[in-house]
């Protein structure tokens, strides 16, 4: 069954006069006939009774008649539909975020870009970044917000850098009491540890702060979190030392019983915007330079 032979049927049955409706479609009538006689084979009933005077509809094909209409205008109706949900689709920017604390950060640029662009609508996604790379190369994505690393073995996209950060401690002064602007992981070898699972902030290769945190882990002496809100929570709450990228959180969610220490031993991470190579959409381009 085929939207031809259901035209056919349809056209014969507004008709009851296959020349008609040959005539109509643009085709013979022996091709209307082949047409309904498949049909008639594939459903198991007569859809016509003809004889040498006149053409009519059978029971079942008065029944099968709504149905075939009714397929028809569906089918008819999808490229119209299809090229309204591409209308909207090219008007919405879909960002991908890893965690909540970038939603925050966001709200300047996002400010900035809606005065230039107020017909554009921002859809803003959250989750771990496997899953924000894999639906950012199925096009389900526009651009992620992340670092360089998380696209070190992902060829078919390309980084551009906003910033860059390095890894903090977060003390709690009931744990630790220090005056230092930088301490080693040494310093902190023996104290509990909160931080990000690896979906949310991947490590970079040969980092020692992600080996000096696989170790500990062997030790049950990191608690790892989802999300940077539950980090944030423990850590203020003196279950242990936060260990945070800086880009993840922003003075304003600590108070006065956390100190901030750089760690001596942290990479620089280069943090910024992942696309598609082969994305060259203007709104990304927009976007990019509220942000910066």
């Amino acid at each position: 069954m085929n939207s031809q032979e259901l035209k056919c049927f349809v056209v014969a049955a507004d008709r009851l006069n296959f020349t008609r409706a040959a005539k109509e479609l643009y085709v013979t009538p022996p091709t209307v006939t082949h047409h309904i006689q498949h049909l008639e084979d594939e459903l198991g009933v007569k859809l016509f009774i003809r004889d040498s005077k006149s053409v009519q509809l059978t029971t079942a094909g008065e029944i099968f008649y709504h149905d075939a209409h009714d397929i028809l205008l569906r089918m008819e109706a999808i490229p119209n539909r299809l090229k309204v949900v591409k209308s909207n689709e090219q008007t919405i920017l879909k960002i991908g975020c890893t965690m909540s604390q970038e939603t925050k950060t966001l709200t300047k640029a996002l400010r900035l870009f809606h005065k230039e662009n107020s017909s554009i609508s921002p859809r803003i996604y959250l989750d771990d970044y496997f899953q924000l790379i894999n639906r950012l190369i199925e096009n389900q994505l526009d651009f992620i917000l992340g670092t360089k690393a998380m696209i070190q073995d992902r060829p078919e996209c390309t980084f551009k850098k906003l910033s860059t950060s390095t890894t903090k401690a977060l003390i709690p002064k009931n744990i630790f009491q220090t005056s230092k602007e930088m301490i080693s992981l040494n310093e902190i070898q023996d104290y509990p540890i909160i931080t990000l699972r690896q979906k949310s902030v991947p490590k970079l290769k040969e980092d020692p702060l992600e080996h000096f945190l696989s170790s500990k882990s062997r030790e049950k002496n990191v608690i790892r979190q989802d999300d940077i809100e539950a980090v944030l929570a423990l850590t203020l709450s003196g279950y242990g030392i936060g260990i945070l990228p800086d880009y993840a959180f922003l003075d304003k969610d600590l108070d006065d019983t956390v100190r901030v220490v750089s760690i001596q031993e942290s990479l620089e991470i280069d943090y910024g915007v992942i696309t598609l190579k082969q994305n060259k959409s203007h709104l990304i381009e927009e976007f990019i330079k509220c942000i910066i």
